[in-house]
């Protein structure tokens, strides 16, 4: 139910995911109440994401920061699955690779995407740490056997060293150890 003097915010009739623009025409003003309705009503009957993130940060079930990053990952998601398909074909590997690099350099929102890629970034990263996060990478790993057998890539070589950092690499494993060398490595 609406509030007498509720304040008000900017709607957008097409929204910016889907193409929107913040042209007049293209906004309307509604109270906060009715803008999260508008969002979950969307939603529930469109399906989209991006209406249910604005729905709650709206319906203050998250933040404004926590609904930034829930919409990175959505797009991060969405990106790769299309990434995915693009790059099955590998002569557009060199393409995205390049237009990614210009569209970055050439960004007016460089130092914006920084800024907030530095503020969600420890988030990100305490989510990753989480019991809950590792169990669920340890087993994703393990379906798709990554790293396992033939596809690991230390497979079928050993590492030797001298003692020193600059002294161990690796060798494949029927080979010799050369004199003065042993088995092991040395990182730091």
């Amino acid at each position: 139910m609406c509030r007498k003097n509720e304040r008000t915010h900017k709607h957008h009739i097409i929204p910016r995911y889907l193409g929107g623009t913040d042209i007049e025409e293209n906004l309307i003003e509604i109270t906060i109440t009715r803008h999260a309705m508008y969002h979950f009503c969307n939603y529930q009957l469109w399906g989209n994401e991006e209406d249910k993130i604005a729905w709650r940060m709206l319906g203050k079930q998250i933040t404004l920061d926590d609904a930034k990053l829930e919409a990175v990952k959505l797009g991060g998601k969405r990106g790769g699955n299309i990434l995915k398909e693009k790059l099955k074909d590998p002569s557009n590997l060199k393409k995205h690779e390049e237009k990614c690099r210009k569209a970055y350099y050439n960004s007016p929102n460089k130092e914006k995407m920084i800024s907030l890629a530095k503020k969600i970034q420890p988030k990100a990263m305490e989510a990753a740490r989480t019991p809950e996060a590792i169990e669920k990478k340890k087993r994703k790993l393990k379906e798709i056997k990554h790293q396992q057998g033939e596809k690991n890539s230390q497979y079928g070589k050993i590492w030797i060293t001298d003692g020193t950092k600059k002294g161990s690499y690796r060798i494949k494993k029927g080979d010799p150890i050369p004199e003065g060398y042993r088995k092991g490595r040395v990182c730091f």
